[in-house]
This record gives C-alpha cells, structure tokens and sequence, in this order.
C-alpha cells in the first residue's frame, strides 16, 4: 500500500508539474493578449487622431472651397457689370456719334445759310447803292 501511495504521491506531482507548466504558458498567453490588447488600443487611439485631423483638413478644404465660389461669383457679378458698363458707353459713344453728324449737317445747313445771306446782302447792297446815289 505504502508503494500505492508513492506511486499516487508521484502522480500527483507530476500532474502538478503539469498544471503548474499549463498555468505559466497561459499566463504567458494572457501577457501576450495584454500586450496585444494595448497596442491596438494605441493604434485605435492614434487611428482616432489621425482620422479627427483629417476631418478638420476637410473642413478646412470646405470652408476655402466655399470663399473661392463666393469669390467666383463676385467676379462673375462684376465682369456682368463691366459688360452693362461697356454696352452703356458704347450706345453714349453710338449717341455722341450721331450728335456729331446732326451737328456737321446743321454746320453745313447754316454755312448755306450764311452764304445765301451774304449773297442777298451783296444784292441788297447792289440794289440800293445806285439808288443812294442818284
């Protein structure tokens, strides 16, 4: 019985030993998790960053978007008024332009005028001359 019992006693020991080398290995099991479980949390972490500065790059991005359409449509109102601007010189320049020429034809007209007067008065002239002499 005594050699039952060591036999049992060395069974005992050796499961022991057993369990105690499955104990460390998931002990080392579990570091290794930890370990692995920090680092995603430190990559999910810096992932959260990168992905906030991100999203304030693309905030930027649509806020400059947003002024140059503004701007671009400043620019477009004003080469619409220089167009209306342009278009109102051209019809005062097209008036200005046929003022010219209504002024040269009545320029014309009174030098007719002016030529015919004179040569009325050169008749008129004519006319009484012999009778103011006589």
């Amino acid at each position: 019985m005594a050699d039952e019992i060591r036999k049992l006693s060395d069974r005992v020991g050796g499961s022991a030993k057993e369990i105690r080398a499955l104990v460390d290995e998931v002990r080392s099991a579990v570091n290794t998790t930890v370990m692995a479980t920090e680092g995603g949390a430190k990559a999910v972490d810096a992932g959260t960053k990168q992905f906030g500065e991100v999203t304030s790059s693309f905030k930027q991005i649509a806020s400059q978007v947003g002024t140059t359409t503004d701007a671009a449509r400043e620019i477009e109102l004003s080469t619409k008024q220089q167009t209306s601007a342009v278009e109102q010189v051209n019809v005062a320049i097209a008036n200005v332009s046929q003022a010219s020429k209504e002024t040269e034809v009545s320029a014309a007209q009174t030098l007719q005028t002016a030529s015919e007067l004179a040569g009325l008065s050169m008749e008129l002239a004519r006319l009484v001359q012999p009778h103011a002499e006589s």
